[in-house]
């Protein structure tokens, strides 16, 4: 049940967040115009049944903005070969897209991704099969827009709208490896199986863990699951990390305790960054060979976990770390907030307990040549005074680096610093995450 606040705010965004005529126009434009020459150009290969329009167009969810998307896909006869399958889907693609600037992108398979009148195009492939009997990722499209298409009433389908606009405002929308957050087909699950945007607000303000929303029968592993409705062995949210799970219920109840047409403003909902601590931030810079964007931001993610972890052996407490990636440019980052960038020259490493005999004996005789000290401590353990052999931040990350903690396809050699240092504006936003307090929270306070 709405009380007055809410339900007016979500009211007045609802009629922020729907595309207006104009721009529905130039959307219908641009899509069929696409569809009839990704069409024309399929008419050449019978292993090709249909082309279709699909995504967040079809089903009438989409939300206008920079960044929108027309997802066209190409329904191929099961029984056409994988070779065959990706090589006509790239030929297609990109002959029929040849003058908006085509690109081929990688998910399980390739694609065709373009942009055509400012809008960002995708032609995907994917098998004609039976419910259940995946041959790729993307054959559960078709039944997607089926069952949203017929499941999704008007208002619910603005509710969609103002889902992912509260989600976009604050940072969470995008499934994508660079994003673990809320995908667009989550986005409509939620309000197709909870009803409505504000009944999703509420039941993820009082989220606990093991939530199951949908059907299955199946167990996972996820803090909470999300069931695709046609697909009961799937959770969608395994690909939500648990630092947006936790970020989305502050965001819903803050919404709920204070609702403002600014929740669903990206410009309004901002952090707080303690700028005082730039100093205390070290920066990684590498260039990359051109590969598969989720590839290549697995990759640096894990480069980022594998240095914070050696980071902390060498004696840094690393408290937030970050990865980003420069796609166009082809350049990988990697931040680290460090409690303190430049550390003692000794520390105290506990060796073993007295009563360990041969152990001991060893310990004691390697330490008496490698240490400054050692002595017995209160504890009865052996301890021993040591000396680093990196005592800045900096340097110890270089040498690490030179280790092979990178991923493959390294171009150059990387670049590390400590504070702003010399960055363009998106790596120098992505650096201030590390030392920002984060928006939701700021609400929530």
């Amino acid at each position: 049940m709405s009380n007055t606040g809410v339900g007016k705010v979500i009211a007045e965004a609802r009629r922020r967040v729907r595309p207006t005529k104009q721009q529905e126009a130039a959307v219908r434009k641009v899509t069929e115009s696409t569809l009839e020459r990704v069409s024309t150009e399929a008419q050449g290969h019978p292993e090709i049944l249909s082309v279709e329009l699909g995504g967040s167009v079809a089903k009438d969810t989409w939300l206008a903005t920079p960044s929108m998307d027309i997802d066209i896909y190409l329904k191929f006869d099961k029984w056409t070969d994988r070779i065959k399958f990706e090589k006509t889907a790239k030929d297609v693609g990109l002959t029929a897209l040849w003058n908006c600037s085509p690109r081929l992108r990688f998910s399980e398979h390739p694609y065709v991704e373009a942009t055509c009148g400012g809008v960002q195009i995708n032609v995907v492939p994917y098998y004609d099969v039976a419910l259940g009997e995946w041959m790729s990722s993307a054959d559960r499209t078709g039944f997607h827009t089926k069952y949203m298409k017929k499941k999704l009433t008007e208002s619910m389908r603005d509710d969609v709208r103002l889902l992912k606009a509260i989600l976009i405002a604050n940072g969470l929308y995008g499934a994508e490896i660079a994003k673990n957050g809320f995908s667009g087909y989550v986005s409509e699950t939620l309000i197709s199986q909870l009803g409505s945007f504000e009944e999703t607000v509420r039941r993820f303000a009082e989220m606990n863990p093991g939530t199951i929303i949908g059907n299955t029968t199946k167990e996972f592993g996820t803090t909470i699951s999300i069931i695709d409705p046609i697909d009961e062995n799937r959770n969608l949210a395994a690909a939500i990390s648990d630092e947006n799970l936790v970020k989305f219920v502050l965001v819903c109840r803050s919404f709920l305790k204070s609702p403002t047409p600014d929740a669903f403003d990206a410009d309004a909902v901002v952090g707080r960054s303690s700028k005082r601590y730039w100093e205390n931030v070290l920066g990684v810079q590498f260039a990359f060979e051109q590969r598969a964007p989720d590839i290549i931001w697995g990759q640096t993610k894990k480069a980022a976990a594998a240095l914070a972890g050696q980071l902390k052996l060498g004696g840094f407490e690393v408290i937030r770390s970050k990865a980003h990636i420069n796609e166009t440019e082809c350049m990988a980052y990697l931040f680290f907030f460090l409690n303190a960038v430049e550390i003692p020259a000794t520390y105290v490493q506990d060796g073993p307990e007295f009563f360990r005999g041969e152990n001991l004996d060893v310990y004691i005789k390697k330490n008496l040549k490698e240490s400054e000290m050692t002595w017995i401590s209160p504890q009865g353990t052996v301890a021993s005074l040591k000396r680093r052999k990196y005592t800045g931040a900096d340097a110890y990350a270089k040498s690490l680096l030179r280790k092979g903690i990178l991923p493959e396809g390294v171009r150059g050699l990387p670049k590390v610093w400590i504070g702003v240092g010399k960055m363009n504006k998106s790596a120098r936003d992505a650096a201030r995450e590390v030392i920002t307090t984060d928006a939701a929270i700021l609400r929530s306070g």
